[in-house]
């Protein structure tokens, strides 16, 4: 006969069976979180640049001109004052997000010059923030207007 104690719990083939499905279930959600995690990564790394620029026509407004400058081969968006300086540190989007970054019409550099009002001077570009399979785009409008796509 039995005791109470000796049927409670599972037994070792219980717990192998459990372990599998678990096993499996992991594997088949581990590439879609890593696919998330990068396309977070990429939308991420273009708001930023995207916030940069809005930074650097506010800075034009205030001291009369300012200007961007995206380096696709080094991933870095930098700001840069009046006097030629930078305003502040430059963002290194390949070392915060993990990104690649590429520009459309294959340019080496963008230069996006803002006046005091505000208003950029530069011709259409896109640039693509990649990480992985996910890509993020943003478009520079020949006034220096951003849209996040």
């Amino acid at each position: 006969m039995e005791t109470a104690a000796r049927r409670r719990g599972a037994t070792l083939t219980d717990l192998i069976a459990t372990l599998g499905i678990a096993g499996i279930l992991l594997g088949m959600a581990v590439p879609r979180l890593s696919a998330a995690r990068d396309g977070r990564a990429a939308a991420a790394a273009r708001d930023a640049a995207a916030a940069l620029i809005a930074r650097a026509r506010t800075l034009a407004v205030a001291q009369g001109t300012a200007a961007v400058i995206i380096d696709p081969a080094i991933a870095v968006v930098t700001v840069e004052a009046p006097a030629g300086s930078p305003a502040g540190d430059p963002l290194r989007l390949g070392d915060a997000f993990g990104v690649t970054l590429s520009v459309d019409q294959s340019a080496a550099s963008v230069r996006l010059d803002f006046d005091a009002l505000g208003t950029g001077r530069l011709v259409n570009r896109t640039i693509r923030f990649r990480r992985g399979q996910a890509e993020a785009r943003l478009s520079l409008s020949s006034y220096g207007r951003p849209r996040r796509w």
